[in-house]
């Protein structure tokens, strides 16, 4: 063990398999050849330098170490027969500079200038060495073959060319510590084969104490660093930001100025971190960032993209965290405890109710806007489309259209002669169709009025008693053979759920039938069109949920055609895939991005991959009462029950909270935006209409305050 082994670490380490000469017949021949160099009194001379003073350039002799493996130690700097005239080459050249720096002419021995006629471009070479008696010999280079040794001749240097240790003592005098070792470094990188080279660097490297080795390390570190995303082309570059997560972005931004202006001034990278951070759908970013008409108000919004998710991301982050108490606001709900529709899109909440009437909230300022009245029967359905319109169905049979704004109803369809239990809004070549489902057994197309048009008056309500009189009424789709209680569309496309156990797949531009899909063997509460996927999920009394292929039906079962040949309708019997676990009626399903979900009256809340449909998660309510209702997207998920109000984490799997809403005896709807939380409950009887801010703290006086004024 070496004494100071804790001063410098590594002379206590084997050298490095990389570091290591070989044999091979090249780098034997180089250190023969050097060992006869030092032998010949080459290494003499250099020693006898030492003792008179000179310890500078240091040299001893090599030693091998037994064996057919050959190492250096750090005592040894290894050399080739043309260093020395490679040295005083570089060191005459740099010579030069140092007088066209200074202005002082360096010279040889004898007072001439060294090296003044010896070409710039010319080899240089070793013509000869210091013999132990002080004479200059080197016979083997004056010829054109090779050597005793085996070296490969060089030719005969000029006279001027010709270095002793004494001129290299004096050259090195002359000129600077700091151009010396660089010349020697030069040199030695030149002259010496790759296998010597990289052993004298760690030769060298081993000699260093551990201050030492740390500041070398620090600045091979820093040397190391590439900053790649500067250096490729900025579409590459991008490509590869955009891939990342957000809290890998956030790092990036800290990694330097060029980073930092890169990230931040591309809006399209904080576009798909609002889509892949689930903020926001596909669709709904590009109705809000895209579909802008006006290039100026599409400016603004790729200039706010940014910061809008960066307000999100904050919300979030309060979200999840258990401590976190949002401002909550009651608000006086409807004249009976149930609420049967909640409806949250744009700054509006819409509520409905079997008192007859539908009442409108200010989603930012959290207020009370106006209460809609005029159907004769319980609100049962509520479909907002935009821009202030509304669509409702009730048990009057009727279907209206209200503009909110305006606090009016614009049009009235009657056609159904039951109570419309479902309604869906779906458009198609820039055109808007409502559908609506009863306990008639049928659907009813109609034509949504468009709201833009010249002659549209808000302040006129249009009445149509008949289908035959109304301009708006498309037609009727007929096929079921009980109550139709869900349906669900995009596009021409529409899926309808029955109480007869069967879905219906209808093409509503040709106002035919394409598929009955058949499986359930009870009914069917709930149905969703994943028109991303081209599949139809499907829920009811079986306890079972089912997911059916519509890009190719015979990948669910048996198919067989029915009716007439021209109405081209194929039954298919039986589903691509069965999800089963829930022991109770399947109520509600909801569908993400990333997952489908489905509740029971079992109390279960269960979750599959939206696309494989491998099992997720599973909650269930305290005391397995009921889910009467729950809203989710790819980041949380929030269920009411009797009593309970609770929130999950879907990104760890987590519940969060449990006691935002305690006080509530049923949480008969609930619905949120990326910062907001809306719940329709009974308390006591009385309905109410809760707000969950997580933009803001809960501040307890003011929640009380709201209460009493809006009660």
């Amino acid at each position: 063990m070496i004494p100071n082994a804790h001063e410098f670490p590594l002379q206590v380490i084997a050298v490095p398999f990389q570091y290591q000469l070989r044999d091979s017949d090249e780098e034997q021949v180089v250190m023969t050849t050097e060992m006869s160099l030092f032998q010949d009194g080459l290494g003499e001379k250099i020693n006898k330098r030492e003792a008179d003073g000179e310890p500078e350039l240091q040299y001893d002799h090599k030693r091998f170490k037994s064996g057919t493996q050959k190492s250096y130690t750090g005592d040894e700097l290894v050399r080739t027969p043309s260093v020395e005239g490679s040295l005083k080459y570089e060191l005459a050249n740099t010579m030069k500079e140092a007088e066209a720096r200074t202005g002082e002419s360096v010279q040889g021995c004898n007072g001439e200038v060294m090296l003044e006629d010896s070409p710039a471009s010319e080899a240089p070479v070793v013509a000869s060495h210091t013999g132990t008696n002080g004479s200059t010999t080197n016979p083997s280079l004056t010829t054109g073959v090779l050597s005793d040794d085996g070296l490969p001749l060089s030719p005969i240097a000029s006279p001027s060319n010709t270095a002793s240790v004494d001129e290299m003592y004096m050259l090195r005098n002359k000129v600077s510590q700091h151009d010396y070792l660089a010349t020697v470094a030069n040199a030695a990188h030149k002259q010496l084969s790759p296998a010597g080279y990289r052993n004298l660097v760690f030769q060298l490297i081993s000699k260093l104490c551990r201050s030492e080795l740390s500041d070398l390390g620090t600045l091979v570190k820093d040397h190391l660093k590439r900053d790649f995303i500067s250096s490729l082309p900025v579409e590459v570059a991008m490509n590869i930001l955009t891939n990342l997560r957000f809290e890998d972005i956030a790092q990036c931004l800290a990694v330097s100025k060029t980073w930092n202006n890169l990230i931040n001034n591309t809006p399209n990278l904080w576009r798909n971190l609002m889509v892949s951070e689930g903020f926001m759908s596909l669709d709904e970013f590009k109705k809000d960032y895209h579909d802008s008409s006006d290039p100026e108000l599409h400016s603004r919004a790729e200039n706010q993209v940014r910061i809008n998710f960066l307000q999100n991301y904050t919300y979030l982050k309060n979200c999840y965290s258990a401590s976190f108490k949002p401002h909550r606001t009651t608000l006086r709900g409807h004249s009976v405890k149930i609420v049967t529709c909640l409806q949250f899109e744009d700054d509006y909440v819409i509520t409905g109710a079997d008192d007859k009437v539908i009442r409108v909230y200010d989603a930012n300022e959290e207020r009370f806007i106006t209460q809609l009245s005029g159907h004769d029967g319980g609100v049962w359905a509520l479909k907002y489309g935009q821009d202030g319109i509304l669509v409702s169905g009730s048990t009057d049979r009727s279907v209206r259209v209200w503009n909110i704004k305006e606090g009016k109803c614009t049009h009235v369809f009657k056609g159904h002669t039951s109570t419309v239990r479902c309604l869906d809004i779906v458009e198609h070549r820039g055109e808007k169709f409502i559908i609506t489902g009863s306990r008639d057994h049928t659907l009813h197309v109609w034509k949504l009025p468009n709201h833009r048009s010249p002659s549209y008056n808000p302040h006129h309500c249009e009445v149509y008693s008949t289908t035959d009189s109304n301009p708006y009424f498309v037609g009727i789709l007929r096929g079921h053979m009980a109550a139709v209680r869900t349906v669900s569309g995009h596009g021409n496309i529409v899926i309808s759920g029955s109480y007869d156990f069967n879905l219906m797949v209808w093409d509503i531009v040709q106002m035919k039938c394409l598929y009955v899909l058949t499986g359930h063997t009870d009914r069917i509460y709930s149905t969703i069109y994943d028109h991303e996927r081209n599949r139809c999920v499907s829920a009811g009394m079986d306890c079972t949920v089912r997911v059916w292929d519509l890009s190719d039906v015979r990948n669910n079962g048996r198919c067989n055609a029915i009716g007439s040949n021209n109405a081209g309708c194929v039954k298919v019997t039986g589903s691509m895939i069965l999800l089963q676990g829930h022991t109770a009626l399947v109520g509600l399903l909801g569908l993400s991005d990333k997952y489908l979900v489905s509740a029971g009256a079992d109390g279960m809340l269960r979750g599959w991959d939206s696309n494989a449909y491998s099992r997720q998660f599973a909650y269930h309510s305290k005391d397995m009462s009921a889910i009467t209702t729950f809203y989710a997207n790819n980041n949380l998920l929030v269920s009411g029950s009797e009593g309970q109000f609770n929130v999950y984490n879907l990104r760890d799997g987590k519940p969060i909270h449990s006691d935002l809403l305690s006080d509530a005896d049923q949480v008969w709807s609930v619905k949120f935006n990326n910062r907001k939380f809306v719940a329709a409950v009974e308390r006591e009887g009385h309905s109410f209409l809760e707000f969950l801010d997580f933009g803001r703290p809960q501040e307890q006086e003011i929640e009380t305050t709201h209460t009493q004024e809006q009660c």
